[in-house]
């Protein structure tokens, strides 16, 4: 006759398998997009001048960060996972492949179309409302300093425009390929001259919701970042020289 107690390891080996299993599923690739093989459309319409004027163009931005950390809802952990190249010289764009992961326990929307103009209503002085995500790419010397003169790239979204949106369940993630450009700046020419040059890079991201009002002749965007958590994930080594 069997004993109560020789089947609790077979329960709890059960239980366990059960748990890997749902863990293995539960941490998934759910899209990927290459940015290197797509022309995005980012170019808005302007709506025709009533009267004749004389100047050029101008556009002014409000950015409004979330600074209250008690507000943010979920996690978006955002990894580099490769460079294209080891050795670089500013002035290059570089290649890289990001993966965005949900590593909180509520859902995230992200934007996820390279295509801005999309989103535009057929009246071009109608204001449209849109989400826009950025993926930065920094560089850094160890622990001294790091910049984001590494370039970007910009996804963006609406509700009401499908296939623009995604929700990313927890554990779920996606890859993202994308091309950067080494700047200059003055900051950065000291630094890279310093003692401690570019070593590594790795990746950022920030999530906004925007509201964009065009004219003839103005432009005026308003954008209040989306409180969820932003964390990075692991660095790649790389090299930055002057030309």
């Amino acid at each position: 006759m069997y004993s109560a107690c020789r089947s609790v390891p077979r329960v709890i080996l059960i239980l366990a398998s059960a748990t890997l299993a749902f863990s293995g599923c539960a941490a998934q690739e759910v899209a990927s997009l290459d940015l290197t093989k797509i022309a995005a459309r980012v170019d808005l319409v302007r709506p025709k001048a009533t009267s004749e004027t004389s100047g050029g163009y101008s556009g002014v931005q409000y950015t409004s960060p979330c600074f209250d950390s008690t507000l943010k809802k979920g996690v978006l952990h955002t990894s580099l996972v490769s460079l294209d190249r080891t050795y670089y010289q500013v002035g290059d764009e570089p290649t890289f492949e990001v993966t965005l992961q949900n590593t909180g326990s509520v859902p995230i929307r992200i934007p996820f179309s390279p295509h801005l103009a999309d989103l535009q209503p057929k009246n071009p002085a109608q204001k449209f409302a849109y989400y826009e995500l950025q993926i930065a790419l920094w560089i850094g010397a160890n622990d001294h300093w790091s910049t984001n003169m590494g370039g970007s790239a910009i996804l963006y979204g609406a509700d009401d425009h499908a296939n623009t949106m995604l929700t990313l369940k927890p554990g779920e993630w996606v890859q993202v390929v994308a091309k950067g450009h080494f700047d200059l700046d003055d900051d950065l020419l000291k630094l890279t001259r310093s003692a401690f040059p570019a070593d590594h890079a790795y990746a950022q991201t920030a999530l906004f919701r925007e509201e964009t009002l065009i004219t003839a002749r103005h432009s005026a965007t308003v954008a209040h970042e989306v409180c969820v958590e932003q964390t990075h994930g692991q660095n790649v080594a790389m090299q930055l020289t002057i030309r």
